[in-house]
């Protein structure tokens, strides 16, 4: 049969080979490129030193991998995400792993709700402080796991009990498993008026 030949999701037998590719691919490892924003690390090269080797490249110069590795940087902002992920990523749907620990993010920014097929965030390490700010990651249905511990947030009372209301969906946070006892405990107190406003 012509490997060209579309399957009903509008997927080519070529593509559908790709994206098993993607999924199975080393990350695109950025990590320690001392960036300040998503612009300037677009520009540095990738490093194989942790994952043992670099994704493949297309012809257009983008990257055929899922993940997405921005750790130990400079980054204060995820300002300019969505278009770094365009520029660098083959098929920027896809991205399923993100990891910006370890940088100096304050907010976690729009920009990321347009990859719905994340399931796991890092977002430790950062300078993270208002809680309502998590409340968007609520419409990433595929999220199963999030990192948060070492940004100020952590140290509101009741962090973890927020943040497994907030975000049902999760099966994991702070690399601890979320158990179902605690999606079925009562909100802690003064949820409703700290995320929502309301009493």
């Amino acid at each position: 049969m012509d490997a060209t030949i579309p399957y009903e999701d509008g997927f080519s037998r070529y593509k559908r080979t790709e994206r098993q590719e993607m999924m199975i691919a080393a990350p695109l490892d950025l990590s320690f490129k001392k960036a300040t924003t998503m612009k300037e690390l677009a520009d540095k090269r990738p490093q194989a030193a942790r994952t043992g080797k670099i994704p493949l490249r297309t012809p257009t110069d983008r990257f055929v991998t899922c993940s997405l590795w921005l750790s130990n940087n400079l980054l204060t902002s995820m300002d300019g995400f969505e278009s770094f992920a365009h520029k660098l990523l083959d098929e920027p749907v896809y991205l399923s792993w993100l990891d910006v620990s370890f940088n100096e993010i304050k907010q976690i920014g729009d920009d990321i709700m347009k990859f719905p097929n994340l399931k796991i965030i890092y977002l430790h390490g950062n300078n993270i402080s208002n809680i309502n700010d998590v409340v968007k990651l609520k419409n990433l249905q595929n999220l199963r796991s999030l990192t948060l511990h070492g940004n100020p947030i952590e140290n509101l009372q009741y962090y973890r009990g927020y943040i497994v209301h907030i975000l049902p969906q999760l099966s994991a946070l702070d690399f601890s498993a979320v158990l179902s006892a605690e999606k079925k405990r009562a909100p802690p107190a003064g949820f409703y008026k700290v995320i929502y406003g309301t009493t």
